[in-house]
Formats: structure tokens, sequence, C-alpha cells
């Protein structure tokens, strides 16, 4: 299970709304002691989606926008992570939108998380928020269980306004 602290949503909330009509995605992070027991993130770092630079550069190999798809910059995500630690954080998680389709684990999801059935990063929580127009109405976390990702939790303290 993953716990989202008030203020952790709160990042995420906001990253959401700023993209919408696009997806958002972002990292979570949490304290490297807390490995064990609970998982509580405690910072959300919001990334931005490259969907529609890479569209614009190339729309046959990158078919989709940012309206349906994340893209994140992975030697960035690297840095990011290798600075995370130097600090005494974890890398916990990846987040990201869906737009005006629920807060579900789609087939371009798995695909870019499992290409060819096998895990990119099989330790991290995948949490996917639902983000309409002005509102946002929750979001779901999912982990690899070893076939596939798995929801195991439902975060519907998200529920919120713009």
């Amino acid at each position: 299970m993953l716990t989202l602290p008030p203020e952790v949503i709160l990042v995420m909330q906001d990253h959401a709304f700023a993209a919408y009509p696009g997806e958002c995605c972002g990292l979570l992070f949490a304290p490297i002691h807390s490995s064990h027991g609970p998982q509580i993130a405690t910072r959300a770092l919001p990334v931005e989606n490259l969907a529609d630079k890479l569209h614009a550069l190339d729309p046959l190999e990158y078919p989709r926008t940012s309206r349906d798809a994340f893209a994140m910059n992975e030697a960035r995500i690297a840095r990011l992570v290798r600075e995370a630690e130097a600090a005494g954080e974890r890398w916990l998680g990846i987040w990201h939108s869906h737009i005006d389709c629920g807060a579900y684990w789609s087939s371009e999801d798995k695909r870019n998380a499992a290409p060819a059935g096998v895990p990119v990063y099989p330790t991290l929580f995948q949490t996917v928020i639902d983000c309409r127009p002005g509102r946002i109405i929750e979001a779901r976390t999912f982990l690899w269980d070893g076939t596939d990702y798995v929801p195991v939790t439902t975060h519907s303290d998200f529920a919120r306004t713009r």
C-alpha cells in the first residue's frame, strides 16, 4: 500500500490541473530509512511531459500527444534520482494523469511500463490520477505483482475541484 499525505497530494493535483488537457507526470520519493514498513511518499516532484515535443518531431514514431500519453526524459530522471539519493531519499514511484477517462491501468501504461511483459521499474508504485475539466475524481496506485500491474490503493482523498 502507498500512503500519499495531503501535501504530496496537493503537489500532484496542482500539476494535473496545470497540465490539463494534457497528461502530467512526476516522481514520488520517501526517506531512504523508510524502505521497510509503511510506504509513505514524502515528496512529489513534477516532471515535464515530453509527449507533445516528441510527437512534433516525429509523429510516425510518436503518434500520441500529451492528451493521451506521457513521456519523461530518462537521463533527467536518472539525475533526479541520484540527487534524491544523495539527499537521503529513495525513489518510491511514478505518477501521471489520465484525461477525462478514469484512474485505471491502461494498455498503453502497461506497454510503456512493462515492454514485452518485463517491467522497467518493478518495485516502483505507479499512481494514475483521473483529471477532468476543473476537477480531479480520484487516484489509484498500481504495483507489479510478478505478472502484471495490479491495484494496491485507491486514493479517494484526491477528489478536488479547481
